[in-house]
């Protein structure tokens, strides 16, 4: 009898390795996902979102991007992910600098060709995520200055201005155009950019 229960040990071990070599195989194969903060119109009803200082129309919605999808993160899967919210949103900050680099600004000038601001436009839907890059002041210091507005009509589309003079009040017709026109609209509002974030300084009308 102590044979075979030695015998039935030895394959129930055996068995258990065999689940731990393939989870741990399964774990290795999946990648982990790349985490968003997505700027959106707060009427989107997101369950995990991060407010924007100064705003009410404005949100941070925290999203996962699975499969090239982009899919808002649900409390329930909050409760579940293994890391802190601190390092999702580490993540999210560092996968928009990833977008700024693919990211190409075109300057409009005034008649004398001086710069009044900067357009990052493109066709991916993370291109407004962008603004939430730490380096995406370092990207204009040298056209605009080291004090920045941006202003994100949509999810396509960031016009970048200096703080040091009007060009912002000027560009309003055009922000509120690229608002209302978009399928995926973001705000109609101009926000103080730096390092830690985004705070609005009023809404377009």
């Amino acid at each position: 009898m102590t044979g075979t229960h030695n015998r039935a040990g030895a394959k129930l071990k055996f068995g258990l390795c065999l689940i731990l070599l393939a989870a741990t195989a399964f774990a290795a194969d999946t990648p982990e996902p790349r985490w968003l903060l997505l700027p959106e119109p707060s009427f989107m009803d997101h369950q995990v979102r991060r407010t924007i200082p100064g705003s009410d129309r404005t949100i941070l919605t925290v999203a996962r991007l699975v499969d090239g999808e982009i899919e808002p993160l649900t409390r329930d899967q909050k409760r579940k992910i293994p890391a802190s919210f601190g390092r999702v949103v580490e993540g999210a900050r560092a996968h928009a600098s990833e977008v700024l680099a693919r990211l190409e600004p075109k300057f409009v000038r005034d008649r004398k060709g001086v710069i009044e601001y900067a357009v990052l436009e493109s066709d991916d839907p993370l291109t407004a995520t962008a603004v939430l890059a730490p380096d995406f002041g370092e990207r204009f210091a040298d056209t605009l200055g080291p004090e920045i507005l941006v202003a994100i009509p949509n999810r396509f589309q960031i016009l970048v201005f200096s703080r040091q003079d009007t060009a912002h009040v000027k560009a309003g017709e055009l922000i509120i155009t690229g608002y209302l026109s978009a399928t995926y609209p973001v705000s109609r509002e101009i926000f103080e950019w730096d390092k830690s974030g985004l705070r609005s300084l009023g809404v377009y009308r």
